[in-house]
């Protein structure tokens, strides 16, 4: 795993989805995501990007709260807002700046020590989180050992 520093993730034209997800749900909401696009007739140019901001235990299980962002190859904010789904947005630029990046290669199950690495990373050097971490796959595999995924936390550019 390699970590560096001062990196800047950009996109245009994002259908982002948020929302809390247990394991099952996020799995239909993909599935829905999916169907939206086909809708509105636009394709992703990335696989989707996914951030989590905060997990919970209920009764029922774990809930994320969670965003799934893809870019896709136009503008489809008039559609989108005809639509009027509760939950999906869409971004005309998303701009997560003057980040760090993990880039992970292996196994999804080693995936949580690379996510510990950086976080260990950022404390070592007094560096602070100002937003959650992105994961960004570089591909799609069909064996889980071939995961190619950067892992990016934003951190405040002041140093105090």
């Amino acid at each position: 795993m390699e970590i560096t520093t001062e990196q800047n993730l950009q996109m245009k034209n994002v259908l982002s989805l948020r929302g809390k997800f247990d394991q099952n749900l996020l799995m239909e909401k993909r599935k829905e995501l999916d169907d939206v696009m086909k809708k509105l007739n636009v394709h992703p140019i990335h696989p989707a990007i996914t951030t989590t901001f905060g997990v919970e235990q209920t009764p029922k299980g774990t809930v994320m709260d969670m965003e799934i962002l893809v870019p896709v190859d136009r503008d489809i904010s008039h559609e989108l807002a005809v639509l009027k789904m509760p939950g999906y947005r869409f971004k005309p630029l998303f701009l997560l700046a003057n980040a760090v990046r993990a880039h992970h290669v292996g196994n999804t199950d080693s995936l949580e020590n690379s996510i510990k690495e950086l976080y260990k990373y950022l404390q070592v050097r007094n560096l602070r989180p100002i937003t959650t971490g992105y994961n960004i796959p570089q591909n799609d595999p069909d064996d889980p050992k071939d995961l190619i995924i950067d892992i990016m936390v934003g951190v405040d550019p002041n140093i105090l």
